[in-house]
């Protein structure tokens, strides 16, 4: 798998679970991706989610996003590990409030609000799982 390929994965299931670390302890919650691109994989929270403290604490992080087979068939699972960078690129913060316009009533409700952290991956690895592969997954594919 190339890195556009992993890109469009994930834009098809932009649905993972997002590991973080927490007191050295895994911590799992739902994540969707808003943005996948050359550039990374974006995603956004709220500063008083105990994610945003997580994320400073500790900013390697790794995501699973899974793409369901046709029964009996268990499907496929494509792994991002990383380390997340925080983004205050002006016009990326447009970008997402125009992507989510539900942002707009939330906070001062402009996309340099100081509640709303955005973040991405970067750079790291992926690993796309198959039953095939299940004994010897991989590679791991560094990007980007």
């Amino acid at each position: 798998m190339t890195f556009a390929e992993c890109l469009e994965f994930v834009q098809r299931n932009s649905t993972g679970f997002l590991a973080t670390v927490e007191e050295q302890k895994p911590h799992v919650r739902p994540m969707t991706v808003w943005l996948a691109d050359d550039t990374g994989v974006y995603f956004y929270t709220s500063l008083v989610k105990p994610l945003a403290a997580q994320l400073r604490a500790n900013p390697q992080v790794e995501i699973a996003f899974h793409q369901p087979g046709p029964p009996p068939e268990i499907g496929v699972v494509l792994r991002i590990a990383g380390r997340i960078e925080f983004v205050q690129d002006m016009k990326i913060r447009e970008r997402l409030y125009a992507t989510y316009d539900w942002l707009k009533q939330i906070g001062t409700g402009t996309p340099d609000c100081p509640t709303i952290v955005v973040f991405r991956i970067a750079g790291g690895r992926f690993n796309y799982w198959t039953w095939e592969n299940n004994i010897n997954p991989g590679p791991w594919v560094p990007f980007p």
